[in-house]
């Protein structure tokens, strides 16, 4: 007997006498659910998730760190947070940080517990870390030792390539203000899109552009660095939002415009050449040297990084892969968007995981206790983050999101000896960022979902429904008839990005709980959460 089972042991009788406790038992045995626990319409908590003594001590430890990391975080700039919440509004909406990562894991149990817990540690530490100094150095706050040795760039490109640039720090413009908070508090950016749309622009363009614009008119964007990197992607709104960003921020500018048929070679040819002038623009501005080894450092990580999510790839297609979901998803994005190999915390991190994860195919692990009952892949942006839907689509209707499509971006491997091979690696990687190689950019990349569902042995698709894109809104009789050919479950997910007015997190559900109890016949595995009102909650 090992010492886990003598622990099981132990417990077993604490477990017996709490289980009317368990949300899960609740739902099996028609006493109630996930959403007993929860006053209504704020989503607020009367009582932590009870899962088994080691489960929830497990998760109550792992939210002990994250307090840990957050305590660290105004610790290390206590005047500079205090300014910070007078200062901007979405600084506020951090404080529901912890009701945001309760939600995302509930009904999570054993491995996919402990690896999701491993994922959000990773992210909270990293993002506190990343909000002290930014505060710490925000002119608009009075600045600080590295406030000039900064690169302000759009959250679409990614930093690897920024790395080569000795004691400069490249931080995503939009992340903190916009981009991560969106998926936390679902109130915040309403009130952006209301001033930009104050300030004369259309109602109908896409919220996330929008939300951003709002933001720059509002001066909620911290001031820092000499000059700032612009983009195009990932389509034609966030042309227009740069335009207002950099009227407003005032810094000089670098528009980098790559190619929006990316897949053509003269269009990795002409992407290449921006990549380079953008180089050449911070060289001119920080009066620093490209350094290659510098970059080779970071590329090393940023590739094993992609050759561990290769392996998960191919564990994902198994039935026994403990990594799923919401636990997955976020985690990627932010390690792809925000990290790009420059964190090596996030590579051990992985390495964890991956071990955990072939131990669970060895042992032939089912997570959720087995009683998944479909395979989804996940064609959807941040709406899907704040309504928590990754994880409410397992535990109401048993639907497995195997993947999102914010996994799939640039995986390529980086040259780590020739600059002249790198340079057209990381074109490449940078072209394949979020959205850009999915929504926009040619009929290749949406239709690509059907390579991806197969691959992952899924049997349905959940499909971004976004009613203010206008790309994805000429395509629904094209896909929904290879639905048809392809034998495969395809459902439209209405959402309308940051504003959750339009379409409510409820309006959502609605979307999947119709297509599974009229279309498919079958009943909920908990039905207090197939219909309930959180317009209030974060």
């Amino acid at each position: 007997m090992n010492f886990s089972e003598f622990t099981d042991i132990l417990v077993a009788p604490i477990d017996k006498a709490l289980q009317r406790y368990d949300p899960i038992w609740l739902a099996e045995n028609g006493k109630g659910g996930q959403r007993t626990r929860y006053n209504d319409k704020n989503g607020i908590e009367k009582y932590r998730e009870w899962r088994g003594t080691k489960d929830t001590l497990r998760d109550y430890v792992a939210w002990l760190k994250n307090v840990g990391s957050m305590g660290q975080m105004v610790a290390s700039a206590p005047v500079a947070c205090l300014k910070g919440f007078w200062e901007y509004r979405w600084m506020g909406s951090y404080l529901g940080t912890f009701i945001f990562i309760n939600r995302l894991f509930e009904g999570y149990r054993g491995e996919e517990l402990k690896i999701a817990n491993m994922h959000m540690h990773a992210i909270t530490s990293s993002l506190t870390k990343k909000i002290a100094f930014v505060l710490k150095n925000d002119k608009r706050l009075g600045g600080g030792p590295d406030s000039d040795n900064i690169i302000p760039y759009d959250e679409t490109l990614p930093p690897l390539y920024l790395m080569g640039f000795p004691g400069l720090t490249p931080v995503p413009l939009q992340t903190l203000p916009e981009f991560i908070i969106c998926d936390i508090d679902q109130h915040i950016e309403p009130y952006y899109i209301d001033v930009a749309e104050s300030m004369g622009l259309p109602a109908d363009v896409c919220s996330r552009c929008s939300a951003e614009t709002g933001v720059a008119i509002d001066d909620a964007f911290p001031i820092m660095g000499r000059g700032m990197l612009s983009s195009n992607m990932p389509c034609n709104a966030s042309e227009a939002t740069s335009s207002f960003q950099r009227r407003r921020i005032g810094l000089p500018d670098f528009p980098v415009t790559l190619a929006m048929q990316h897949q053509e070679e003269e269009g990795k040819d002409f992407s290449e050449q921006v990549l380079k002038d953008s180089m050449k623009f911070i060289e001119d501005i920080y009066g620093v040297k490209y350094d290659w080894n510098e970059l080779f450092k970071y590329a090393k990580l940023m590739n094993e990084q992609n050759e561990i999510e290769m392996e998960k790839w191919d564990i994902f297609a198994t039935p026994y892969s403990p990594l799923n979901g919401i636990s997955e998803t976020l985690y990627k994005l932010y390690e792809w968007q925000s990290v790009n190999g420059a964190e090596p915390m996030f590579n051990e991190v992985d390495r964890k995981v991956i071990k955990i994860m072939r131990d669970c195919v060895d042992k032939k692990y089912e997570a959720f206790g087995g009683k998944t009952r479909h395979r989804a892949f996940l064609w959807g942006p941040s709406a899907v983050y704040y309504t928590d839907f990754p994880t409410w689509a397992q535990n109401c209707w048993g639907i497995n999101v195997v993947l999102n499509m914010d996994s799939t971006m640039g995986y390529n491997h980086i040259d780590t000896e020739d600059p002249v091979k790198a340079m057209r690696d990381l074109t490449e990687f940078s072209q394949r960022s979020c959205m850009r190689h999915h929504a926009v950019g040619g009929w290749d990349n949406i239709n690509a979902v059907w390579d991806w569902a197969k691959r992952f042995n899924c049997d349905m698709i959940i499909c971004n429904d976004n009613v203010a894109c206008k790309g994805m809104n000429g395509v629904h009789a094209a896909l929904e008839e290879q639905a048809a050919e392809y034998g495969m479950h395809w459902v439209w997910l209405e959402h309308d990005l940051e504003d959750s007015r339009t379409v409510s997190r409820q309006d959502m559900r609605k979307c999947i709980n119709d297509y599974m109890s009229v279309v498919l016949g079958e009943e909920p595995l908990d039905a207090t959460i197939v219909e309930f009102d959180d317009s209030e909650g974060y």
